[in-house]
């Protein structure tokens, strides 16, 4: 199966890994990967706090997690930014854009990350 995202150095300062577009991605293209290593839905409780940053509360209270927190796919790497190119309509990811080969997928996090621990490093007027 030929890859339609990888991962690699952030372009964005200090953030580390990023999830970029192997191919040409046009606006309006639902993002998902074949074979993903899913999610699953978890208590308050059941999130370590280490991780919760990395997991949007859902409207039914749960948040959503990766399957194993030790095989993340790379939608887990996406980077936050003011201005995204993907948007999320309920937990389905779509290209705000065209994007071309190699540009870096990002998300506007306080969109997603809603719970009041998360407020605690998701500032909105910090994230520029």
């Amino acid at each position: 199966m030929e890859a339609l995202f990888s991962l690699k150095p952030s372009a964005r300062d200090l953030t580390g890994v990023g999830c970029f577009a192997v191919g040409a991605i046009r606006a309006g293209t639902r993002l998902h990967i074949p074979g993903d290593t899913g999610t699953r839905r978890l208590s308050l409780e059941e999130v370590p706090d280490t991780h919760l940053k990395y997991c949007p509360l859902l409207e039914s209270g749960d948040f959503l997690a990766p399957a194993n927190f030790a095989l993340m796919s790379v939608f887990w790497y996406i980077n936050h930014d003011r201005d995204p190119n993907v948007i999320a309509d309920g937990w389905r990811l779509f290209a705000k854009q065209d994007m071309p080969p190699g540009e870096e997928l990002t998300l506007y996090y306080p969109d997603l990350l809603t719970h009041p621990k998360n407020k605690l490093w998701v500032i909105p007027e910090l994230h520029v």
